[in-house]
């Protein structure tokens, strides 16, 4: 522990963030055991043409999808994780924080440079324009209250589309602003993940299994650049093969250790 935290106070470190981070809040990673996947099929609940789909033909099982995800999204709130990254943040040691989630917990513990790469599960974007709003966990709360009580399809479907507006350009519906399959990664938010990585002296990663693309280049990426690779992670991934440090630990655990040596 005292080489990794001579390495975080040396600064310049950016955290890696995986679904184990956010597993760490009550979110079950969507892949694994008793994830919303072994429910709903990723094919069509998370896909653009899939959603379109199921509007208007079936917006009840849309419903359903929509009020299990979000009544996951909403129970949950940032662990110690989160919050010790916000801290580092502050005293300068962490340049930013690139993450494949898409909870909004970063955001909501404080840290300020933050590169969601997968979008964000509160943001809704116009795909025209590049217009964005994000509503308040309040408003969501209150639409998935309302949703849930309604079963006529076509009150369903007038209740989905009224919550998520038009653009105010171009008058085009509202979409999500998470990054659904089919879809490319934003452009912008690449472009600022590397940035951050070419500055980084240390690649925190952090409960990310390192299969998902083209995220999982990043910690490789990093190495070639030059920096040091910590690996936080209670099991097996990928980022073992090239991690200078691997951390057998659970993100909270470790953060919480690493706070009385700083």
């Amino acid at each position: 522990m005292r080489e990794v935290v001579a390495l975080i106070k040396r600064g310049k470190v950016v955290a890696f963030c995986g679904a184990g981070l956010s597993a760490e809040s009550g979110i079950p990673t969507f892949r694994g055991k008793a994830g919303l996947w072994e429910k709903y099929d990723p094919q069509i609940y998370v896909n653009v043409q899939g959603i379109k789909s199921l509007l208007f033909s079936q917006a009840d099982k849309l419903r359903d999808f929509i009020v299990d995800f979000y009544g996951v999204m909403l129970a949950a709130k940032p662990n110690l994780a989160h919050y010790t990254l916000n801290n580092l943040e502050k005293n300068g040691y962490l340049t930013g924080i690139i993450t494949q989630n898409i909870d909004d917990f970063h955001t909501f513990a404080g840290s300020n440079n933050v590169s969601e790469l997968h979008g964000n599960a509160y943001v809704l974007k116009c795909y025209r324009c590049d217009f964005s709003i994000k509503k308040t966990k309040e408003e969501w709360k209150k639409f998935i209250d309302s949703l849930k009580g309604i079963a006529d399809k076509d009150s369903i479907v007038k209740a989905i589309t009224s919550f998520m507006g038009r653009c105010p350009y171009c008058f085009k519906n509202l979409e999500s602003g998470m990054v659904l399959f089919g879809q490319s990664l934003c452009e912008e938010t690449l472009r600022k993940s590397y940035d951050y990585l070419n500055k980084a002296k240390t690649l925190l990663c952090i409960g990310t299994s390192g299969v998902v693309y083209p995220a999982a280049s990043f910690p490789l990426y990093a190495k070639e650049k030059g920096a040091v690779v910590i690996n936080v992670n209670p099991h097996d991934s990928s980022v073992d093969e090239i991690a200078d440090f691997c951390i057998r630990s659970p993100a909270v655990s470790f953060f919480e250790n690493l706070s009385l040596h700083l």
